[in-house]
């Protein structure tokens, strides 16, 4: 999506176009909803956390400039989501027939979770999770490569 066609779905998404905002979201729909997927352990939990940043997100179009600035409000507004989150589940939501990555990644402390779900299917660079994430860009690339050492991911 070029500039213009951006702004043009901007506008119109500020002017409570649907359809046009739609048109935007689907730019980072996908990476959002496995960011929540891995990070909040549930489809549900997902689902909600990545509606909510939708509504979020639509409410604030107007105040965006371009794309990239909107797929880092999304990413930061869906970050704080998920961080509220944690608060919400217990432990024992680990499905017995989820494959083994899922096991893995649900063995990782939340944050360390949150951090490789962003790198990983959000397709966030470190630098970017550091900043809506509120931590280091050496906070989060010591959690990556901490996190990736126990799943056995090579970068």
């Amino acid at each position: 999506m070029d500039k213009k066609e951006y702004r043009q779905y901007a506008a119109q998404s500020a002017n409570g176009d649907a359809k046009a905002f739609s048109k935007l979201y689907q730019t980072v729909y996908r990476d959002m909803y496995f960011s929540a997927f891995y990070t909040l352990k549930t489809e549900e939990e997902a689902i909600n956390a990545v509606t909510e940043t939708a509504r979020d997100g639509f409410n604030t179009i107007a105040n965006l400039h371009n794309e990239q600035q909107f797929r880092l409000y999304m990413f930061k507004t869906l970050c704080t989501r998920m961080k509220s989150a944690f608060r919400h589940y217990s432990d024992n939501l680990l499905d017995e027939n989820q494959p083994e990555i899922k096991e893995s990644l649900f063995e990782l402390s939340d944050l360390d979770r949150m951090v490789v779900a962003l790198n990983i299917a959000g397709k966030c660079s470190a630098e970017d999770i550091a900043s809506f994430a509120g931590m280091t860009k050496f906070g989060v690339k010591k959690r990556l490569e901490r996190a990736k050492q126990k799943l056995d991911i090579e970068d």
